[in-house]
């Protein structure tokens, strides 16, 4: 490494409090939650219009024999559903660990999940390929002395990039 150039792990804890060094790219985990938070987001906006719109109805008197608990229920329902589109408040045993993050810098990649830190040197790789592990696609990552090691990629934010990407850095390094 030459003076000035930053290691993988420097890049990540650079990475992890904000700021991306030049000639590395970060990606983080995905949200599982957000489409369904998304949905309720949506469900939310619809229910709670309708309560408006039917009580602004009802005040200036177009709809009349109308009562008013069907739109203090459809004003609930909306109150729930915009709660239930909100995230939930971390939980401070889970908070106190960093939340998964893959970072590609010039020379390699490092990679913090569940399954702790794990890095990869870009000179020391083969090959990379897609690869269906446990119903789930990511990279198939073979070393030069054989190695394997399945990378979960789609479970990160842009993860269906880093193929490209690591493929572009293979391809500098042999050229």
């Amino acid at each position: 490494m030459a003076t000035g150039e930053m290691s993988d792990v420097e890049a990540l804890l650079s990475v992890d409090k904000g700021r991306v060094p030049p000639g590395t790219i970060a990606f983080f985990a995905r949200d599982p939650e957000a489409s369904r938070r998304r949905m309720f987001a949506v469900l939310a906006l619809l229910v709670g219009g309708s309560a408006i719109v039917i009580g602004v109805l009802m005040l200036t008197g177009a709809v009349v024999g109308l009562h008013r608990l069907p739109v203090a229920l459809l004003a609930l329902a909306g109150i729930a559903l915009t709660i239930a589109a909100l995230p939930p408040e971390r939980d401070p045993l889970i908070s106190r660990f960093k939340r998964p993050a893959l970072v590609l810098t010039p020379t390699g990649m490092i990679m913090r999940d569940g399954s702790g830190l794990r890095s990869w040197s870009f000179d020391q790789l083969s090959d990379v390929r897609p690869y269906l592990h446990h119903q789930r696609v990511g990279l198939l990552i073979t070393g030069r002395d054989g190695s394997r090691d399945f990378v979960d990629t789609l479970s990160f934010e842009r993860g269906e990039k880093v193929r490209e990407l690591i493929g572009r850095r293979l391809n500098l390094r042999e050229a």
